[in-house]
């Protein structure tokens, strides 16, 4: 019927002018974006310069990598990866702390602009501070120094950074010191870490290798240097 027909396009109409309107249909709100283009160029860029390597080390490594993990370990593949991975932090970790502790016992030992300290009294107190403070690299660092320099100003030896530790060791002949110049080295370059038993040694050994020093003729130390 054709009033029936007029009817149901009337109908139509009228549903769709008011799903038209809100609260049926909201306008979706347009956040401004003003670095949206500078990050896709920057985006495009990476893309282009990192995509390859990126994609031809993913294939031809990383799923080699995985797929034999993955047979030698089975579902447990991705434990051992993540127990992998934070091992491999922890050691970055503690090699960047012991790096920055060798940074900072120069930074102690070195006094303002970066001039060395030449005063062995400031250099024992820096030496209890760090102690105070649980640093004993720094503290056993510190006396060290400042026992070479009390030997220095009353003549035992001299300049003593133009001397291994053996070299005066031949020249000074001190068992104590030989004892505190082999820890020294253990600790320093060995990098086997400092004790309070080391700092406390420090601090009684010092004064008697004032005393026991003998100083050798010249030609002794150098035949003992060579043994």
């Amino acid at each position: 019927m054709p009033g029936s027909s007029g009817f149901s396009s009337s109908a139509r109409q009228q549903a769709r002018d008011i799903l038209a309107k809100p609260p049926y249909k909201t306008t979706p709100a347009h956040t401004p974006r003003p670095l949206a283009g500078v990050l896709h160029a920057l985006g495009r860029a990476l893309n282009a310069v990192l995509g390859g390597p990126a994609r031809w080390l993913y294939h031809h490594l990383l799923l080699h990598i995985g797929h034999g993990f993955k047979v030698a370990f089975g579902g447990w593949w991705v434990v051992v990866v993540g127990v992998l991975a934070v091992g491999l932090g922890v050691t970055v970790g503690m090699v960047l702390i012991r790096r920055r502790a060798r940074i900072s016992a120069r930074e102690v030992i070195s006094g303002p602009f970066g001039r060395a300290v030449e005063d062995p009294d400031e250099l024992d107190r820096r030496a209890t501070t760090a102690e105070d403070s649980g640093d004993h690299e720094t503290a056993v660092r510190l006396r060290f120094r400042a026992g070479l320099l009390r030997l220095q100003r009353r003549g035992v030896i001299v300049d003593q950074d133009a001397q291994t530790d053996r070299q005066l060791a031949a020249r000074l002949r001190s068992p104590t010191f030989d004892t505190l110049a082999g820890r020294h080295e253990l600790i320093v370059y060995a990098r086997d870490p400092a004790t309070e038993l080391d700092c406390a040694a420090a601090r009684a050994g010092w004064p008697r290798v004032l005393v026991e020093a003998r100083p050798g003729e010249p030609q002794d130390a150098e035949a003992l240097s060579s043994r």
